[in-house]
C-alpha cells in the first residue's frame, strides 16, 4: 500500500529529461491527459509535500487521481529507460516473443527468444536466462520443426549450467548481507573472542581462494564479502586489494558495467576511500578516480549525478582527514555548483561535509547557513547524529561571530529539539551542550580558557575510550579546541 507521499518522493527523484520526457509522452494523450499533467506540475512545483492546497486544486478523486498518474510515471519511464538498458530490452523481447508464439509465429518467437538469450549472455543475468531456458524447451516442439534429442540435452545442459551459476551467486549474495549486519552492529572487531565467535556465526571458509567460485557474478560477490569481511578485522590492506579486484572486474564485463554503472560508480568510491587510508595505494586510488572522471560526459545524467555525489563526499573526506582544510575550502565552490546542478541539497552527508569545511576554516557564516539548511529542510534525511552536530556547529559559529543574543536562541532551541527526540541527558552532544558549550559561552574572558581546557580533557577521554566508535563531530570539534587554546 502506498504511502501519500510516494507520488511526490517519484517526481522528485525524477531528473530533467524524465521529467520533459514525461510531459511530452503524457500530452499525446491529449485533453484526457490535461488533469494529470496539472496535477504533475503542481507536484513537481512544491519544495516539501503538503497535500491541503492539492485538494483545492482537486477537489474531487485527488486519491484515484495520484494513483492513475504514478502509474503513467512509472509506464512512461519504462519506455524512457528501455533505450538505453539493455536489461529492459531483454525483458521487452521475451514479451514479444510471446505475444508471437500465442499467434502461432514460432520461428518468429524463437527469433526473439534467440535475441534476448544474447543479452542476457552478455549481462551475466542468470535468473533471466533461466527463464528463457524454459521458454526455448517449451518452444522446441511447438515450431513444428524437426526436434532431436540432442536440442533437448543441450538445453538440459546450458539449464544445470545456469543453476550452478545461481546457486553461487545467492551463495555468497545471502553471506555478504549477513556480513554487512555485522558491520552494522560493530565496525571493527576489538578481540579475538569477537572474531572465533563470527567464525562460528558465518560460513568464512567460504571466503578462502579455494573456494573461489566460478560464476562471474558471484566472482563480484565473492570480493565484495573479503572486502567486508577484512574490513571487520581492521585489515585495510586486503580490503583495499579486494576492492581492487572488484573495480577490474568490472572491466572485463563493459555490457553490465554500462547497465550497472551506478554500482561500478559505488565500488571505485570504495576503493578510493580505502586507499587514501594508506599513503602507499594513493596512486592506485588516484588512477582509478581520474579514470572515472574521465567517463563523466558519457554517462547519464543520473550516472553524473552519482558520480558527482561520490567523487565530492571522497575527496572531501580524503581532505579533511589529511587536516588539509585549506584545499577543501578551495573545493567547494565547484561542489556547492554540482548541489545545485545535481539537485544533491538534498543529501544530508555532502551538505553536512560542506558545513563542516566552512567550520573547520572559520568561515563560521556559511558554516551556519549550511547548518540552517539541513535544520529546516532535511528533517527526514534519517541521520539524526548529523542533524545534532550541525546544531552545535551553529552554536559555535554564532559564539565565534559574537552574536551573543542569538547564540542564547540557538541554546534554547537545540536543548527543546535534544528533549523532543528524546536525547539522553549522558550522550555526547547533551553533555557537550549542557555541562560545557553553556559554561564556555557564559564565562567571563578569564575563566574561557579553564572552560576549554576542561572541553578538550572531556573529547580526549571519549576518544580514548577502547572498543567504541567515536561520536561524529568529535575530532573536529577537538581541532576547534585546540585552535582556541
Amino acid at each position: 500500500m502506498r504511502s501519500k507521499e510516494d507520488l511526490f518522493q517519484l517526481i522528485q527523484s525524477m531528473s530533467k529529461s524524465e521529467k520533459r520526457y514525461f510531459v511530452l509522452d503524457a500530452k499525446k494523450s491529449g485533453r484526457s491527459a490535461s488533469r494529470y499533467l496539472s496535477l504533475f506540475d503542481a507536484m513537481n512545483s512544491m519544495e516539501d509535500y503538503d497535500e491541503e492546497p492539492l485538494k483545492e486544486l482537486f477537489p474531487k478523486n485527488l486519491s484515484s487521481d495520484k494513483a492513475y498518474l504514478y502509474e503513467a510515471i512509472l509506464r512512461s519511464m519504462r519506455d524512457y529507460r528501455s533505450k538505453g538498458s539493455k536489461a529492459a530490452q531483454v525483458k521487452e523481447r521475451l514479451m514479444d516473443s510471446r505475444y508471437l508464439y500465442e499467434r502461432g509465429l514460432y520461428e518468429q518467437s524463437t527469433g526473439r527468444i534467440m535475441e534476448a538469450k544474447a543479452m542476457a549472455s552478455e549481462l551475466q543475468d542468470q535468473f533471466t536466462l533461466l527463464e528463457i531456458n524454459k521458454e526455448e524447451q517449451i518452444s522446441l516442439f511447438d515450431r513444428r520443426a524437426k526436434v532431436q534429442l540432442e536440442h533437448i540435452e543441450k538445453l538440459n545442459q546450458e539449464r544445470k549450467q545456469t543453476l550452478k551459476a545461481i546457486h553461487e551467486e545467492l551463495t555468497y549474495l545471502d553471506l555478504y548481507y549477513r556480513l554487512l549486519l555485522e558491520v552494522f552492529q560493530e565496525f571493527n572487531l576489538k578481540d579475538l573472542h569477537s572474531i572465533e565467535a563470527l567464525k562460528q556465526r558465518l560460513p568464512v571458509e567460504l571466503l578462502e581462494e579455494r573456494n573461489r567460485p566460478t560464476s562471474p557474478q558471484a566472482v563480484r560477490r565473492f570480493y565484495q564479502c573479503n572486502a567486508t569481511y577484512y574490513n571487520l578485522l581492521g585489515e585495510t590492506v586486503k580490503v583495499f586489494h579486494n576492492f581492487l579486484n572488484i573495480v577490474k572486474w568490472w572491466e572485463e564485463y563493459p555490457a553490465l558495467k554500462e547497465e550497472e554503472f551506478h554500482r561500478y560508480i559505488i565500488d571505485i568510491s570504495n576503493l578510493v576511500n580505502t586507499g587514501y587510508e594508506n599513503k602507499e595505494f594513493h596512486p592506485i586510488a588516484q588512477e582509478w578516480l581520474d579514470r572515472l572522471k574521465r567517463e563523466k560526459s558519457s554517462g547519464s545524467h543520473h550516472n553524473q549525478r552519482i558520480i558527482f555525489f561520490k567523487l565530492s563526499i571522497s575527496n572531501l573526506l580524503h581532505l579533511l582527514n589529511q587536516n588539509d582544510f585549506e584545499n577543501a575550502r578551495k573545493m567547494l565552490p565547484e561542489i556547492i555548483e554540482g548541489v545545485n546542478k545535481f539537485g544533491s541539497r538534498k543529501s544530508i552527508v555532502l551538505t553536512g561535509n560542506i558545513s563542516i569545511v566552512y567550520f573547520l576554516v572559520e568561515d563560521y557564516e556559511n558554516c551556519i547557513y549550511w547548518a540552517d539548511h539541513i535544520i529546516k529542510n532535511l528533517k527526514n534525511s534519517g541521520r539524526e547524529d548529523i542533524q545534532r552536530i550541525v546544531r552545535l556547529y551553529k552554536l559555535i559559529s554564532h559564539f565565534e561571530l559574537d552574536d551573543v543574543e542569538q547564540v542564547e536562541l540557538e541554546v534554547r532551541a537545540t536543548q527543546r529539539y535534544f528533549k523532543s527526540h528524546g536525547l539522553p541527558k549522558d550522550r555526547f552532544e547533551n553533555v557537550l551542550l549542557n555541562e560545557h558549550f553553556r559554561k564556555i559561552f557564559n564565562a567571563p574572558l578569564n575563566e574561557v580558557k579553564p572552560a576549554l581546557a576542561e572541553l578538550k580533557t572531556f573529547l580526549e577521554g571519549i576518544r580514548d575510550q577502547p572498543d567504541t566508535e567515536n561520536p561524529l563531530g568529535l575530532d573536529e570539534l577537538l581541532i576547534y579546541v585546540e585552535r582556541k587554546l
